[in-house]
């Protein structure tokens, strides 16, 4: 970016955005939510699970909770720019490291967590995800020639809870330790960079 030039923020217009937008958007918590969200954990406990379901409804009916968090700002609106992000800080840390190493800054607030959006054009190419990691909009190419361990759409860590990233869009892709995180993220910033 020229000097003088303000990062653009999430374009919430642009198609390449629609996926991840609605993905990431923040759900209600309904009964039916919280009890898929939970079973996992208290499967063999159907009467537990029914507990815990209850207590976090009444939890919330009896607030405050905070509101949802915007679609787009910028990381230094927030008061806490580690913990404040709902990603653990490893996860930020590696992400800000790789956004070190492109052409602009990149690091944005995207519906509360982290992520790196195109300062131009407003494309959303990486946010991280809580504790597991990071996922990063791939182009077809760098998708191809992936090892499986290195890119990779649905993330199996907790037993019984698949985390599918697809539905954000088919471009969209875990990292594993063993990729190349620096390539891939530039070719990803070079990815969103190109005109819709």
């Amino acid at each position: 970016m020229a000097s003088g030039e303000t990062h653009r923020g999430v374009a919430a217009a642009d198609p390449r955005n629609a996926g991840p937008i609605e993905f990431f958007r923040p759900k209600p918590v309904t009964r039916e939510s919280a009890t898929a969200r939970l079973a996992p954990y208290y499967a063999r406990r159907p009467a537990e699970l029914e507990a815990r379901v209850r207590a976090l409804l009444e939890r919330i009916a009896k607030g405050p909770t905070a509101p949802d968090p915007p679609l787009s700002q910028p990381l230094e609106a927030l008061a806490d720019r580690w913990l404040g992000l709902g990603t653990h800080p490893d996860i930020i840390e590696a992400m800000w490291k790789l956004d070190e190493d492109l052409p602009e800054r990149c690091r944005w607030v995207f519906w509360g967590g982290p992520a790196l959006v195109h300062p131009r054009t407003g494309v959303v190419f990486a946010v991280g995800l809580g504790t597991l990691g990071f996922v990063v909009r791939l182009a077809e190419a760098a998708r191809a020639e992936a090892a499986p361990d290195q890119a990779f759409a649905v993330f199996e860590r907790n037993p019984g809870q698949p985390f599918d990233i697809s539905a954000a869009g088919p471009e969209w892709r875990f990292i594993g330790p063993r990729a190349p995180k620096e390539a891939w993220i530039r070719a990803a910033y070079d990815f969103a960079a190109a005109p819709a």
